[in-house]
């Protein structure tokens, strides 16, 4: 079998922004995230909705979203729908991509 090859995270809480584009607008989410051990033990989404559209399925996304990576290793976790939300979901994977590079430097 092929060994994965990643780099070990350092502990500690990490936040980085990530952008999506709506129909509508162009939205950002702040993602933070606790590490121990490559596991992420906390995540905390918080968004800046420009309409009630992005507000709402912002607020399903990170009502959902703890669900869904807590627990789980930061390499394997790979969010593409929550709560029916799937545009949020590009926002947040490019800040968790972020915080990946962050703690690994």
């Amino acid at each position: 079998a092929l060994a994965k090859t990643t780099l070990a995270e350092n502990d500690g809480t990490y936040t980085a922004e990530g952008s999506y584009a709506t129909p509508e607008s162009v939205e950002v989410v702040t993602v933070t995230v606790t590490l121990e051990d490559d596991v992420i033990t906390a995540v905390e989404v918080v968004g800046d909705p420009t309409n009630a559209e992005s507000e709402r399925y912002q607020s399903e996304f990170v009502g959902g979203i703890a669900a869904e990576v807590v627990g789980k290793d930061i390499d394997d976790v790979s969010v593409t729908r929550v709560a029916g939300s799937s545009l949020t979901s590009g926002g947040f994977t490019q800040a968790l991509d972020q915080i990946k590079a962050d703690a690994a430097a």
